[in-house]
């Protein structure tokens, strides 16, 4: 049997592209107060977690009583702020320990950085600080200042014979006996193996500075109870005035150690003022 095109399909048109076509329903209806309220709870919910992200983890979504699908959204939001509150809390806390343990740390550092390790007392740095300080200060002080150079007299001696134990064993109670006499405002340092030195902050006159100078030396003289026995070690003192000669603190400490070159010179146990050789 022969075929025709209108023996194919006769199907009305009309009725073929409805066949075809598809029914997508009515367009959604965006002044619905279901929908609105919906997309309002959404945004809420968006804005919770964008305050998450600069860390105001304590935010949180509000949970209607509906019990719905956002309310399940916006209830588990809330979870993750509680866990990032949790969280970062445990993490601020570990950060104020470890702040804590590095200031420790730094403290330390910082005080064996300028401090003698042995004796306790300032070391070279830091009392070359307070002495430029405190010559800055010159043009605003009414009074002077001086500086003390002590030296140990025959101290080789007792570290070559009785061994480097009981001379260090000297040594920290020779500074504790300096730090005995200091004044307040005073401050002194171990600048060598038995070399200290003493700054005085207030000074009325080169005789105020000399006395200091003999305490320290009458200190220094006493017996020593060390594990070796009882011995008796001398000290060579010498003492500088401030002056308008000196342009720094090295010009001072040059000073003071020749005054007290020239106490060990006089028979060791002396006390020499730099004025006095600066005069003959």
């Amino acid at each position: 049997m022969t075929t025709t095109p209108e023996s194919e399909d006769r199907t009305p048109l009309r009725t073929r592209d409805a066949a075809v076509s598809t029914d997508s329903g009515p367009e959604p209806d965006r002044d619905d107060p279901r929908r609105r309220d919906i997309e309002r709870r959404l945004e809420e919910i968006v804005g919770t977690i964008q305050e998450f992200a600069v860390l105001r983890f304590e935010a949180r979504a509000k949970v209607s009583p509906l019990g719905d699908i956002v309310d399940a959204v916006a209830a588990g939001v809330n979870f993750l702020g509680e866990e990032l509150e949790a969280s970062y809390g445990e993490i601020e806390r570990k950060i104020a320990d470890r702040t804590a343990e590095l200031e420790v740390i730094t403290h330390e550092l910082t005080r064996r950085t300028l401090h003698d390790e042995l004796t306790g007392l300032a070391n070279r740095t830091l009392f070359w600080d307070r002495l430029s300080h405190r010559m800055s200060l010159a043009n605003r002080r009414h009074s002077g200042y001086a500086v003390i150079f002590v030296d140990l007299d025959k101290f080789k001696e007792i570290n070559d014979t009785l061994g480097h134990g009981v001379g260090d064993e000297l040594l920290v109670d020779a500074a504790a006996r300096i730090r005995g006499v200091l004044r307040a405002g005073d401050s002194a340092a171990r600048v060598g193996g038995d070399e200290f030195l003493v700054l005085l902050d207030d000074v009325g006159s080169p005789e105020e500075a000399m006395i200091v100078a003999n305490r320290l030396s009458a200190a220094l003289q006493e017996p020593y109870e060390l594990e070796a026995g009882q011995r008796i070690v001398t000290a060579s003192t010498g003492a500088v005035v401030s002056s308008d000669e000196f342009g720094d603190a090295d010009a001072v400490i040059a000073a003071a150690d020749n005054a007290m070159y020239e106490a060990k010179q006089r028979g060791r146990g002396q006390c020499v003022l730099y004025s006095e050789i600066r005069q003959t």
